[in-house]
């Protein structure tokens, strides 16, 4: 799920209305295709919508049959900053089911959280002090890729970090802009490259692959490929030093393909 994080935490944020996205990733661990994932942002709402549906295949279906749907609504605040509205997400497997809504007021701070399991409310464990000043996983992904735009540009820090609060779990993702790069499974393609570490602030243990905990060990970042245009959108995330993976990697942009509805 680490690798997920970051693809979650992906996008454009400087404007109201952001480059449209309507794209297709697949997960693969030791090569084997494990889940498939949708990522659409839109204009909508007087800002931004953003929509990202994840779902196991192949053995991993059936084993655990999970399924994940996060949406955002988002527009600039008075800073220019993309801000969140509301955030909503229902995670699903085979013995159990979740729900999770996060509203916001217009300067971005969260005014109400509702949590469930099973249908039954429950709170949240993350102390309300970690939660203030941080934002969904979605409008997360609308910020850094507004970052990048200007860091490729010389425009901004080459670094970035965005603390990111999900209702139940609490971390920052650190990027660094390394320069472009050529995506290597994309022969011919133009890319920008960067460093991410996910950094545990509340609610990982060791158990979680690739978050690191603020007193573990530290291993390499994760390598991420960005198309070099106006989408910026994600074209691979990877460990290097996980020889089997996982490995997340688009598959179709479906702003060009047709493609089915996200989750359809």
């Amino acid at each position: 799920m680490a690798l997920v994080w970051i693809l979650l935490a992906w996008g454009s944020g400087g404007a109201a209305a952001a480059e449209p996205l309507d794209l297709r990733y697949v997960i693969e661990v030791a090569g084997v295709r494990i889940a498939e994932l949708a990522l659409t942002v839109t204009e909508a709402e007087g800002g931004t919508r953003s929509r990202l549906v994840m779902e196991s295949v192949g053995l991993a279906a059936a084993w655990s049959a999970a399924r994940s749907q996060l949406v955002s609504v988002m527009r600039r605040d008075a800073e220019g900053r993309t801000a969140p509205v509301r955030f909503e997400a229902q995670h699903s497997k085979r013995d159990r089911e979740r729900e999770i809504s996060i509203r916001y007021d217009a300067g971005g701070a969260i005014t109400a959280l509702e949590l469930s399991s099973q249908g039954r409310r429950r709170d949240s464990e993350v102390p309300v002090e970690l939660r203030v000043g941080t934002v969904d996983p979605l409008t997360a992904l609308e910020r850094l890729r507004a970052w990048l735009a200007a860091a490729a540009l010389g425009r901004a820090e080459p670094s970035i970090t965005v603390p990111i609060f999900d209702g139940r779990k609490r971390l920052d993702l650190e990027a660094h802009y390394l320069g472009p790069a050529t995506a290597e499974d994309r022969p011919g393609e133009a890319a920008l490259e960067l460093a991410v570490r996910l950094i545990g602030r509340y609610g990982f243990d060791e158990d979680d692959e690739l978050i690191e905990l603020p007193q573990g060990e530290r291993p390499a970042p994760m390598r991420v490929l960005v198309s070099r245009d106006a989408a910026l959108a994600p074209l691979r995330v990877e460990a290097p030093d996980r020889r089997i993976g996982p490995v997340i990697s688009l598959v179709r942009d479906c702003r060009q393909d047709r493609c089915p509805p996200p989750g359809g």
